[in-house]
């Protein structure tokens, strides 16, 4: 499973998501995951199973069905339950 963790600038809040999202599948139970971060400008040409980003960039996914809303990227709990909330969904866990 591959995710993309993004931010703005592709450097600091989505390193740090990453961080988080890593720890959350680990928790989760998962192990076969790959996650990478970058930048809101470069996701279009990357390939993933799906995306996680703060909430304050709902803007720039309008109608996408693969992206992960967090409300917090430095807990990891809060990065967890947005996790399982949407993998549960969509049948990945």
């Amino acid at each position: 499973m591959k995710i993309v963790c993004v931010c703005g600038m592709g450097l600091g809040s989505s390193l740090i998501l990453k961080m988080s999202v890593e720890s959350a599948m680990k928790q989760l139970g998962l192990k076969d995951f790959d996650v990478e971060h970058a930048s809101s400008g470069t996701i279009g040409g990357m390939n993933a199973d799906f995306i996680v980003t703060a909430e304050d960039f709902r803007d720039e996914f309008p109608g996408r069905d693969d992206v992960v809303f967090v409300q917090n990227v430095v807990k990891v709990d809060s990065v967890k339950a947005a996790l399982e909330e949407y993998m549960g969904a969509k049948g990945l866990l």
